[in-house]
């Protein structure tokens, strides 16, 4: 059966100040023919494979990729010895790439396809000589430095809203003093999403996490802010 958690080696370095915008971690994952199931994040992720190969579904990976935001449960495989490390961004972060991030929302891509390729090359080739997790982790972390990035405000505001409390699009619209269609323009460009399915798949995300620890379905579902366990098991 599939494992829903790969193994993590634990960062020894936390992240460079610069990064902690676009960045949300970086971890160095050790695996072996193994499957796993990842569910839906509101984030995208970048990938290096230092050794060994990830397949998605029936798509092999590239070795320096980044995948969008995705909206379902996805299955990862790893073919034979493998370390990846992943960068997993911040809802704004993958914009540092250089792509509107509804570019990326539901797709693998290969990272030269958006970054240029001998820069990519570059820390593909550094990555193998890094000792340990925290090297390998500066390797990224110096080509993500390199990266221009600044976040949108009125996304970055929004964003803030969405997490304090549960507020309509319309609302949330109001309380930033601009149209609908604006906040959604923005969103999809910054984001990959419209503020609604953002909005959902982050309570849903919540649930993920809560469901952990907490005692049954309807305790999960109403922490997270659905009307009940019905209302939760039909966004599933």
């Amino acid at each position: 059966m599939p494992r829903l958690v790969p193994r993590l080696v634990p960062r020894v370095a936390p992240l460079h100040p610069r990064l902690v915008s676009r960045v949300a971690s970086i971890d160095v994952i050790d695996s072996r023919d193994e499957t796993i199931t990842v569910l839906p994040t509101t984030g995208a992720v970048l990938g290096f494979q230092v050794r060994g190969r990830v397949r998605a579904g029936d798509a092999l990976l590239s070795t320096a990729g980044v995948t969008g935001i995705q909206e379902s449960a996805r299955r990862y495989t790893y073919l034979g010895d493998t370390t990846s490390v992943l960068v997993r961004f911040t809802p704004q972060g993958a914009t540092c790439l250089g792509a509107p991030a509804s570019m990326l929302t539901g797709q693998s891509v290969a990272l030269d396809t958006l970054l240029p390729a001998a820069r990519v090359r570059e820390a593909r080739e550094q990555l193998p000589e890094a000792r340990g997790a925290a090297e390998m982790a500066a390797v990224v972390e110096r080509l993500l430095l390199s990266l221009p990035f600044r976040d949108d405000p009125l996304v970055t505001r929004a964003l803030r809203l969405f997490e304090a409390e549960v507020l309509s699009v319309a609302a949330t619209a109001r309380a930033l003093g601009v149209s609908e269609r604006t906040l959604e323009r923005r969103f999809l460009d910054r984001v990959g999403l419209t503020p609604k399915r953002f909005s959902n798949l982050r309570r849903f995300e919540r649930a993920a996490l809560l469901a952990r620890t907490a005692g049954s379905l309807t305790e999960v579902a109403l922490l997270a802010g659905y009307y009940d366990q019905s209302h939760f098991i039909r966004e599933i």
